[in-house]
């Protein structure tokens, strides 16, 4: 996706935030802190200013596996859509990898904000488009590159994410063993 699109819809999400004047400031969340644990009903979203988030799951197996990272402005809204929509408990998790600043939007401000404000209707729609696009992109990867082609397209989409991850994260995150990663990574 067009990098200046991007920041584009980040951009135009933050003054659509702003012009709401939410109740809810800013709040700094520091590494290693929860925004939603397993098990938790999922009752607010975040716009995340600066930093990195993750959300990781629990496979069967035990093993934790990282499905996302949350950072502007690439990603984000930080949310665990499904519990946040259906009242479900969360199956994942959501954590801070480095200090972050978010505004929260309880859920029923958000709906309000849905039914009574076509701008950030639009744009909450479009976001949702972007997404949706994103993680079809995601899952086609999966299904049709090898893990070389996964970890090359993964730095070269995302140079900057790649520097700050730790390697086991990177792996976690493209569904392959670290040692794998740490061979490629020694190949270039």
């Amino acid at each position: 996706m067009d990098q200046n699109k991007v920041i584009s819809r980040y951009q135009l999400t933050l003054e659509v935030i702003d012009e709401l004047q939410l109740k809810n400031k800013p709040v700094t969340l520091r590494k290693g802190e929860t925004f939603i644990g397993y098990g938790e009903k999922t009752k607010r979203i975040g716009i995340l200013l600066n930093g990195l988030l993750y959300a990781a799951y629990m496979a069967d197996s035990g093993t934790e596996w990282i499905s996302r990272f949350f950072y502007p402005p690439n990603n984000f809204i930080v949310s665990n859509h499904d519990s946040f929509y259906f009242g479900r408990n969360s199956t994942e998790c959501i954590r801070v990898y480095e200090d972050s600043e978010l505004i929260y939007i309880e859920k029923d401000d958000f709906k309000n904000l849905l039914d009574n404000n076509r701008r950030f209707e639009r744009t909450v729609r479009i976001l949702a488009e972007e997404s949706y696009i994103h993680a079809m992109e995601r899952v086609h990867s999966f299904q049709s590159l090898n893990a070389e082609q996964r970890i090359r397209k993964f730095f070269a989409e995302n140079p900057d994410l790649g520097k700050k991850l730790q390697r086991q994260h990177i792996a976690s995150y493209l569904g392959i063993h670290r040692n794998i990663l740490t061979r490629f990574l020694y190949k270039i």
